[in-house]
């Protein structure tokens, strides 16, 4: 995929022509699109392992400080709990770095798709038609369609990363 344009981290779902869900068609990952077609690859497991790690001290950080409240009630608990919460705050800057697009050559994404890693892989010619996101308001909005002829790929996309995927894909937007 020569002049593949990274596009950021995504919610991406492939879709039936009822519009179900297709099992395990479903995820965040980095979206990257190409005069080939659209790929979102998942994060590592070792990033996706760092992610839960950080949530899980959030959560427990909470519990801990809820627990002493109305159990233990040992100074030594709340020190625990705000621990857990200076790791989860200090280590957030590297957890958006993890959500900005990250360029890769063209072996590099081929490496990620061969290691199992491509969520999805949707090849240019077969995307029949594009529909653009909603634009942004309050409550749900619906997202890109990327129409293909068994269904099709929903990715949440702002405006912006829209119009990169389509000029990537080669389409007019």
């Amino acid at each position: 995929m020569d002049g593949t344009a990274a596009l950021g981290m995504v919610l991406a779902m492939l879709v039936d022509p009822k519009g179900k869900p297709v099992r395990g068609g479903a995820g965040k990952g980095q979206l990257y699109a190409g005069p080939d077609g659209l790929v979102v690859l998942k994060p590592s497991a070792g990033e996706e392992i760092y992610h839960r790690l950080m949530n899980a001290a959030l959560f427990l950080s909470v519990f801990v400080v809820v627990a002493n409240l109305f159990t233990l009630k040992e100074p030594a608990a709340l020190w625990i709990g705000v621990a857990l919460q200076a790791v989860y705050w200090l280590t957030l800057p590297s957890r958006r770095r993890a959500m900005l697009p990250r360029p890769l050559s063209a072996a590099e994404l081929e490496g990620g798709k061969r290691a199992g890693r491509a969520l999805v892989h949707v090849p240019a010619a077969a995307i029949v038609s594009t529909v653009a996101p909603e634009p942004p308001r309050t409550g749900f909005r619906k997202p890109a369609r990327f129409v293909l002829p068994d269904g099709a790929l929903e990715i949440y996309l702002s405006e912006e990363q829209f119009r990169a995927a389509l000029a990537a894909l080669g389409r007019a937007g």
